[in-house]
């Protein structure tokens, strides 16, 4: 029984080889930005390694490991993101050239109709067209939350100092679990690839609540207000190395 199901193993392994059409491996660095007009929290730094295998009608997957010392000013959150993805044909370089210079015709005519454009304006168009391929996916990321609830900061307005603020981030679970979906542009170099990944994120286990206490002429907390934080947009940009 143990020697058939090693067979099938393999079998399977050998299978998913000879149809993959690509795997790649890579580091990647970006900014968490939380998704809140009511709340006063910057963007952090995320790092992260991803790989991702197609096949070659397109479809695959991405999985990984992700860091970011701060999320919604909670230290040390952690992530394993799991997704489907599908991969675009790559280009020939006379196609990436072609559309390159018809984006950089674009950017400039279209936002400048009347000869005002700019050499940025026409080397941005140029460059965000030169890709290689295209990578759309959707997935979920669970993770974990190492750090504690953020301290209240207080705030403080006039120079009679009467109106007062209190501001923090509650973590509500340590575990989180988060629907994720994005695209990604490939600029590929050899068999190297740069990467650039806009996605947003749907905080599923509502594990960041953001508090505003406030009052005046004394300690008494007048008003008081929670804000659950769910969702997240991530900007990330990376190299990875295609086999």
């Amino acid at each position: 029984m143990k020697t058939k199901l090693i067979l099938v193993c393999v079998l399977l392994g050998l299978c998913g080889k000879a149809f993959a059409q690509s795997r790649d491996i890579g580091l990647q660095v970006g900014l968490n930005v939380p998704m809140s007009d009511k709340s006063m929290i910057g963007s952090d730094m995320t790092l992260g390694v991803s790989y991702g295998q197609f096949y070659y009608n397109g479809l695959g997957f991405r999985t990984g490991f992700q860091y970011a010392a701060s999320t919604a000013d909670i230290n040390d959150v952690f992530g394993v993101p799991v997704a489907f993805a599908y991969r675009t044909h790559s280009r020939s370089a006379q196609e990436r050239f072609e559309t390159g210079v018809v984006g950089a015709r674009d950017a400039v005519v279209y936002r400048h109709p009347y000869g005002s454009g700019s050499v940025m304006d026409f080397l941005g168009g140029f460059l965000v067209n030169l890709f290689s391929d295209m990578e759309f996916f959707a997935g979920m990321t669970p993770g974990y939350i190492a750090g504690a609830s953020e301290t209240p900061g207080r705030t403080s307005w006039g120079a009679s100092r009467q109106y007062w603020e209190d501001t923090w981030v509650e973590k509500k679970h340590a575990f989180s679990l988060t629907l994720d979906a994005g695209m990604t542009l490939n600029y590929s170099i050899w068999r190297f690839d740069l990467k650039f990944t806009p996605a947003f994120h749907y905080n599923l286990t509502g594990n960041y609540l953001y508090h505003i206490d406030s009052g005046e002429n004394g300690p008494d907390v007048l008003r008081s207000t929670t804000i659950p934080l769910r969702w997240f947009f991530t900007l990330n940009g990376g190299l990875a190395f295609r086999f």
